[in-house]
């Protein structure tokens, strides 16, 4: 397992809101195929369970932190590759959404 190119090494906070305590790991490309790809790519984060799988709060219901999370992931794999190889990886371009 890849550790986060997100977030520091051993993290102890929700990404989102800084809380500690109990915390789910959250990888930003989900889904089957791309699970995978963000385990590889470090491409995850620690969230609180609000911000993980709250039905109003949570990544996988707003489409708005979603979206910002895919962001981020792709600015921090841009510091390690080409834009081009991003694209090549997970299939679109966030930073124009």
């Amino acid at each position: 397992m890849a550790g986060s190119i997100m977030e520091e090494k051993h993290a102890q906070t929700c990404y989102i809101c800084g809380i500690g305590g109990y915390l789910e790991e959250h990888h930003i490309f989900y889904g089957t195929a791309n699970r995978k790809k963000s385990e590889r790519a470090g491409l995850k984060v620690h969230l609180c369970y609000l911000h993980h799988r709250d039905s109003v709060t949570g990544v996988h219901f707003n489409r708005e932190l979603d979206i910002m999370l895919k962001r981020k992931a792709q600015q921090a794999y841009e510091q390690r590759h080409s834009r081009e190889e991003f694209m090549q990886e997970f299939g679109r371009n966030y930073m124009d959404e």
